[in-house]
């Protein structure tokens, strides 16, 4: 963030490339504090840091704090110079001594005066004295409403299919209130306040997509309005996992859409992913207590599970499993190879991203994976050691002509991958055998999940599912796709199920996806916590008829298929 600091100067961040060492190697790279005069003149740099990616001086040049690795630190500023290059400073073995400030968090720091500086991190707010070197903390209680639809809606005569021990109700009502679930299967609808006759559809439970990156476009300023969220909603899935985001755009994004001031699913996440040596939100973990502090600050900061991200040692990721233990979250990883994944799980995390690049799975592995009551997340859609499969959907139909894509996709990251494809054998694909390997972990007690990683927002989660009916049959897709990844999110007791108690999460459909799993797409509604929406539009339908809003994103003009002349778009000669 630009600031103003000493002699009324504008300072800022810019990336700084490593100069070449004689003899190979490099030093010097990360990010530079600079700045100019009010008026733009005299650009100067005045200090360069491995990965700050907050810098502030304080306002008398005295000092600098910066924030690395999500953590706040000061360290004296030479204002005047040192003479040749920029004063370098560095948190660990460093030539200048630096005092870290927070261990368990800390961000966005700003100086009060030349002598305090305030900083924050999850509920805690922080205020820091330079001239005594002590910390004043303020815990902030801020609160808003959760959006939870009054009054009761029923949907009746319509097929069920709980996956409540794989129940199917061949003609039942759904009754909600409150955004849940009261009755399932013979009820009454008396003085129900709206009944929505469902005779001839199926009705599912809304999907747990638990791999979903779709909170990328947007840093800092969100949107009311926002695509990236809005599509999953539209295509079914009502509550997503990104395991892996920056933390600053993910949960704040969550709590808006939680209290009703956005339309997307229920968001949950890992936040930024906890990754080996030190970065810009990274720290290198060397012992257990490192370990602790990055996970406490995950949970402070709203994570649901925490991501271990190619941490290089054995006790580095046992020592993250047993912080995640210890704090009292789930933990996932990059899954890799499969002695490696076989490691993860026999030191406690829970489960794991990614397919296995070893395929078929053979039995002692699965039983193996089983017996733990491990989750595998294959991520279908780019699995597997051979090519994507996703690749296999872009040319297995026309997607960019698809209307709902084009509804709720900006065109620019529609058509370029959608409409010149590869077109390869059927064979070349691997997700029968990775599917197979997950149904496989699944008969022997373990469990997936459905990750469809966002490369083609909305209609991947389908793709995800088909490809794991090759293996687990329709019913066993669809358990997958609510149940499994429920669980795996820890949130079973509210979601994954039509079950009485539980959060009306629902897909209602034309046709029955028992017969035909291909039969998700065809959605008549979708309902997020007893909100009723249109599938195509999100119109909400009830408990208010409100329009969506705005579809700023599309363009119709490059949507336009028709046959033009070479000088429609020539401008009329001058006279």
């Amino acid at each position: 963030r630009p600031s103003y600091g000493p002699e009324g100067r504008v300072f800022w961040i810019d990336e700084k490339a490593g100069a070449a060492a004689a003899g190979g190697g490099g030093r010097g790279g990360g990010t530079a504090l600079m700045s100019v005069k009010a008026d733009g003149s005299d650009k100067q740099e005045h200090l360069s840091f491995p990965a700050a990616d907050e810098i502030v001086p304080s306002p008398t040049g005295e000092f600098v704090a910066f924030q690395e690795g999500d953590n706040v630190y000061v360290a004296p500023m030479a204002w005047g110079g040192i003479g040749g290059d920029a004063q370098r400073i560095e948190k660990r073995r460093g030539q200048f001594p630096v005092t870290q400030l927070t261990r368990d968090g800390g961000l966005f720091p700003r100086w009060r005066n030349a002598t305090t500086l305030e900083y924050g991190s999850g509920e805690r707010f922080y205020v820091h004295h330079m001239e005594t070197g002590r910390t004043d903390t303020v815990r902030l209680a801020v609160a808003v409403p959760r959006a939870i639809p009054a009054g009761s809606v029923a949907l009746t005569n319509a097929r069920i299919v709980t996956l409540n021990k794989r129940q199917v109700i061949e003609r039942g009502t759904i009754v909600v209130k409150a955004g849940r679930i009261t009755c399932v299967g013979t009820c009454s609808t008396a003085g129900v306040d709206r009944v929505v006759n469902g005779n001839g559809k199926t009705i599912i439970p809304g999907w747990v997509d638990m791999h979903a990156h779709h909170y990328r476009e947007w840093r800092g300023m969100r949107p009311t309005h926002d695509y990236e969220q809005a599509i999953y909603l539209a295509y079914g899935v009502t509550t997503t996992t990104d395991v892996s985001m920056y933390s600053q755009n993910m949960f704040p994004t969550a709590e808006l859409i939680e209290a009703g001031e956005m339309i997307g699913p229920r968001g949950f996440s890992t936040g930024d992913n906890i990754t080996a040596g030190d970065a810009s939100r990274a720290n290198e973990i060397n012992n257990p207590a490192d370990a602790l502090a990055m996970v406490r600050k995950m949970a402070d900061w709203g994570a649901a599970s925490i991501k271990q991200y190619a941490q290089p040692r054995r006790d580095q990721r046992q020592w993250m499993a047993e912080a995640s233990r210890t704090v009292g979250l789930n933990e996932t990883s990059e899954g890799g190879h499969f002695m490696e994944d076989l490691g993860f799980i026999m030191d406690g995390q829970t489960g794991w991203e990614h397919s296995f690049s070893e395929v078929p799975m053979y039995s002692d592995g699965a039983k193996f994976l089983g017996k733990a009551g491990a989750t595998y997340s294959p991520t279908l859609v780019v699995a597997g050691p051979s090519a994507w499969s996703i690749e296999y959907w872009f040319g297995e139909s026309d997607v960019w002509k698809d209307p709902k894509q084009r509804r709720w996709f900006p065109w620019r990251m529609l058509v370029p991958q959608t409409r010149i494809r590869w077109q390869r054998p059927a064979t070349d694909y691997s997700y029968p055998l990775v599917a197979q390997a997950m149904a496989d972990i699944i008969a022997e007690g373990g469990w997936g999940a459905m990750g469809s990683h966002g490369e083609q927002h909305g209609i991947a989660p389908h793709w995800e599912v088909w490809m794991g009916a090759s293996a687990l049959g329709n019913m066993g897709a669809l358990e997958v796709a609510s149940l499994h990844g429920a669980r795996f999110l820890g949130a079973d007791k509210d979601l994954g199920s039509i079950e009485v108690g539980k959060l009306a999460d629902l897909m209602v459909l034309n046709r029955n996806p028992l017969d035909n799993i291909r039969n998700t797409l065809d959605m008549q509604y979708v309902m997020k916590g007893g909100v009723l929406y249109d599938a195509m539009s999100l119109d909400q339908v009830w408990p208010k008829a409100v329009p969506f809003g705005p579809y700023y994103w599309v363009n119709d003009d490059v949507l336009q298929m028709n046959t033009k002349k070479t000088d429609t778009f020539d401008k009329p000669k001058k006279p």
